[in-house]
């Protein structure tokens, strides 16, 4: 069932005409609560309208390049930290499958956050998991939120969006829905003891990757986490990659070569633009990155099984 509902989705996805009338079919959806099984996760809540992308989406599938990148990157016992957790299905899949000794999960979305510890309950994950309810960046304050409750769940800062709406409100011509966010750096929360350091971090912050990084400068020269990014956009992945570059990172995605639409390789600023994939991985080490990480084929159980496996 799930194989023949993303084989159509991604053909309509292909046809503009379709995609424009889905879009606005998508708002008659009801935004109800409700709750999916994905296999080797197990019961995860979601909401029709803004989730409805888990009813089919499988990590091991749909995010296999990150899944593969988490395998090689995560080592058992590790501080791990998922910054913008959405309603936490990588909290679970990061918790249950590779045994971090500890899971702290940053989401600025307040509707997001409310999901995130209700999925951390459903799973038995409560001793295991912190969520900060914030927005990392790369100073202390409060800023607006650009919230997406039409398409996809997501929230953007407004430094990123210059205060336009989200992508789901403007093609319906909605105004914005904007919230009030705390905004905290990766440095004070370690130095204020809100989180012990991390030993991996990932990062997917719909275009504030760049800012993320600038706000955890003294983590990463302390602790040298390893990293697993999400770029949004070539001025952001330019912006990262220099960023690194500056901590003595060595960074690795996958980039379009003539004659191949993907292929492993170092990443500096200067290629960065030719990513064929918006993932990098990055380690003060260079052995994490020499290679290709393998492609992870079906889900660790390292940590807490899932409930009902």
């Amino acid at each position: 069932m799930r194989r023949a509902l993303r084989t159509i989705t991604d053909s309509l996805r292909k046809d503009p005409t379709v995609r424009s009338v889905a879009r606005r079919a998508v708002w008659l959806i009801p935004d109800l609560p409700w709750t999916v099984r994905i296999p080797d996760v197990g019961p995860l809540r979601i909401r029709l309208r803004r989730n409805r992308y888990l009813f089919w989406e499988h990590p091991l599938v749909n995010d296999w390049l990150m899944m593969s990148a988490f395998e090689r990157m995560i080592r058992p016992g590790d501080v791990v930290y998922d910054i913008g957790g959405a309603i936490g299905l990588y909290t679970r899949v990061l918790s249950h499958w590779f045994g971090p000794l500890r899971v702290v999960t940053i989401e600025p979305m307040s509707a997001n956050v409310q999901q995130i510890r209700r999925n951390v309950a459903l799973g038995g994950l409560l001793e295991r998991v912190t969520v900060l309810h914030m927005a990392a960046a790369d100073r202390e304050g409060y800023e607006d939120l650009q919230i997406d409750d039409i398409m996809s769940g997501t929230a953007v800062l407004d430094r990123v969006t210059g205060g336009r709406a989200s992508h789901g409100r403007q093609h319906l011509g909605l105004p914005p829905k904007v919230e009030r966010v705390r905004v905290r750096t990766i440095d004070g929360i370690i130095a204020d003891g809100t989180a012990p350091p991390p030993a991996f971090i990932k990062i997917d912050t719909e275009g504030a990757e760049g800012d993320v990084l600038r706000g955890a400068r003294r983590t990463i020269d302390q602790h040298r986490p390893r990293l697993a990014i999400a770029l949004h956009g070539d001025d952001k992945a330019r912006d990262c990659a220099a960023v690194l570059a500056g901590h003595g990172y060595h960074v690795a995605g996958w980039v379009s070569t003539p004659g191949s639409p993907r292929v492993y390789a170092a990443i500096t600023p200067d290629n960065v633009g030719a990513l064929a994939d918006n993932n990098i991985i990055a380690s003060a080490d260079p052995a994490d990155v020499a290679t290709e990480p393998p492609r992870l084929t079906s889900a660790p159980r390292r940590g807490p099984r899932p409930p009902g496996s």
